[in-house]
């Protein structure tokens, strides 16, 4: 059997009415604290709907009543995350526990779509290891570029709203050993994440040309001075050992470092690298002087050997000697040519037994 439904105009029109006037669209989460305070609205349409309306249904049909409280829709998304993430409190008041590792907030309904489930980023891979570059060109290969971890260091930065704020510092250099090379830095406030963002920030230098290093090299670059010097084949390397590192990624095998003031790794790379980048070639100062570029070897004898030629015409009157030079000399140097730096164990006798 079934049963009618019958409507008053007047109760009709005024229910109609207040649908109209409360209806609100359901929120898009399960934790929104926009559509929580919203209920009482739906209140007022059942209210009106049982006190003006009369709907007959069947008898063995069953109904459950609705509550639009409860205990798990009474608090907003917000007052929740202040909750877990221990935002308020005495402790939070006096200024207890500021250098702990400080929760994140996270978004619980990223991802969500109605009625697909999670969504899935495809063909991305995450890891957690050092990424070469990102090949641009599908015949481009980074097989033969080695990875090296030259500084994981914990910086701070005090402010004035979070106070003492700690994240993670990466320093990497990568290399293949025939010129190409480059160093990056990732900060973040996981280690995880330093590591991931060092493949975005690489500086790649292509140094391609042998020998990799023409002359002497002098600079400064802020507190840290390197003095650099060029070495015969079989001299190998004597240096720091960061520098050690970047120049067999480099390619480098024969070379004395000295470096003084500042030891910081990050400003000893970058001097490095400077360096190594501005220095001039053998063919640039033939083409600026216009003369021909020779190199006097102890094997050779008084017989030098031409390095490189002018392209252009070659000037016939030589190279002006000044007077005075103007070399910027190291006070260490002028003490090893004149004898006056010898070690204060020189004349230290063992005594007889």
């Amino acid at each position: 059997k079934s049963r009618v439904w019958w409507w008053a105009p007047q109760c009709f029109s005024a229910a109609a009415k207040r649908l109209t006037q409360s209806l609100t669209p359901l929120p898009t989460g399960c934790l929104s604290s926009l559509g929580t305070r919203d209920t009482h609205r739906y209140a007022s349409l059942s209210h009106a709907l049982q006190t003006q309306c009369c709907i007959s249904s069947p008898s063995h049909l069953m109904g459950q009543q609705y509550r639009p409280y409860s205990f798990f829709t009474k608090l907003t998304a917000d007052e929740l995350w202040k909750g877990a993430l221990a935002e308020t409190g005495a402790g939070s008041r006096k200024g207890r526990g500021k250098r702990t590792k400080k929760k994140k907030r996270k978004d619980l309904n990223r991802g969500q779509i109605i009625g697909e489930g999670k969504l899935i980023y495809k063909n991305i891979v995450y890891t957690h290891f050092i990424c070469i570059p990102v090949s641009f060109l599908p015949t481009e290969t980074y097989e033969d570029f080695d990875t090296r971890i030259l500084e994981v260091r914990n910086v701070f930065n005090m402010t004035a709203k979070e106070g003492r704020k700690k994240s993670v510092r990466v320093l990497v250099a990568v290399g293949n050993g025939k010129g190409a090379a480059g160093f990056a830095i990732g900060k973040a406030t996981d280690r995880t994440d330093a590591f991931r963002k060092v493949s975005t920030h690489l500086i790649l230098l292509c140094l391609c040309f042998y020998p990799p290093v023409f002359h002497d090299i002098s600079l400064r670059f802020r507190r840290t001075h390197i003095k650099m010097k060029k070495q015969p084949k079989g001299y190998g390397l004597r240096c720091h050992r960061a520098i050690i590192t970047i120049c067999r990624l480099i390619g480098i095998k024969d070379m004395y470092a000295k470096v003084s003031g500042s030891v910081n790794m990050l400003s000893l790379t970058r001097g490095l690298f400077c360096g190594l980048s501005r220095q001039e070639t053998h063919q640039q100062l033939a083409d600026k002087k216009g003369l021909h570029v020779v190199e006097m070897r102890e094997e050779c004898g008084p017989l030098p050997i031409v390095v490189a030629s002018p392209r252009g015409a070659l000037r016939k009157d030589p190279e002006p000697e000044e007077e005075v030079p103007d070399i910027k000399l190291d006070w260490e140097d002028v003490q090893a040519a004149q004898g006056m730096k010898r070690s204060v164990w020189a004349n230290l006798k063992r005594a007889a037994t």
